[in-house]
C-alpha cells in the first residue's frame, strides 16, 4: 500500500526487511555514504531497467556479500527528498556468510523491533515504515507487531 505523497519523485530506491528469529537484519552506514553512522535495513538505488526484486537482490549482494531471494512487496514510502522507496520482504540461506562491503557498511545487527525502534541512530524512513507496521498498516510474514508496540512506538 502506498503512503500518499506530492512530492515529486526524483529517484527510486528498494529496501530489504530479512527476519531471523523475530529479529530484523539491520545496518549501520558507513562513514563513506550519505547518512553516515545511521542504522537502517539493507538496501538502495534502483538501476535504469531494473525491477524492484532485481534492484533488492543486488543492492543485499553489494552491500552484505550475499545472495537474497526477493519474497513479497510489503510497503512504499516516499521520503522528503523524492525518492520513492520500495519495503520488500527478503530471506537468506540460514547459513549465509555475511561479508560486509566496507565503503558502504560498518557494521551489522540483528534486532528486535522494540530494540530497533528505540536506536537513536535509526534512519527516520525506517522509524516511519515500523511505526506504519505497528498500526497494522501491513503485515510482515513471519513475525507479529509486539504486543507492548503502543508504548514503545507513541
Amino acid at each position: 500500500m502506498p503512503q500518499k505523497s506530492n512530492i515529486p519523485i526524483r529517484k527510486r530506491a528498494v529496501v530489504g526487511v530479512i527476519l531471523r528469529h523475530n529479529k530484523f537484519l539491520t545496518i549501520r552506514r558507513s562513514q563513506l555514504v550519505v547518512a553516515p553512522g545511521k542504522v537502517c535495513f539493507p538496501g538502495g538505488g534502483i538501476e535504469h531497467g531494473e525491477s524492484e526484486p532485481q534492484a533488492l537482490v543486488r543492492e543485499i549482494q553489494e552491500e552484505l556479500g550475499v545472495t537474497a531471494t526477493a519474497g513479497v512487496r510489503l510497503f512504499e514510502t516516499v521520503t522528503a527528498w523524492g525518492t520513492s522507496v520500495a519495503w520488500w520482504h527478503a530471506h537468506l540461506e540460514q547459513d549465509a556468510q555475511l561479508v560486509l562491503h566496507a565503503a558502504e557498511v560498518a557494521e551489522t545487527h540483528w534486532l528486535t523491533p522494540q530494540v530497533l525502534l528505540r536506536d537513536p541512530d535509526l534512519l527516520s524512513s525506517n522509524r516511519d515504515f515500523l511505526v506504519a507496521w505497528g498500526q497494522s498498516t501491513f503485515a510482515i510474514p513471519g513475525i507479529a507487531v509486539p504486543p507492548d508496540w503502543n508504548e514503545i512506538s507513541g
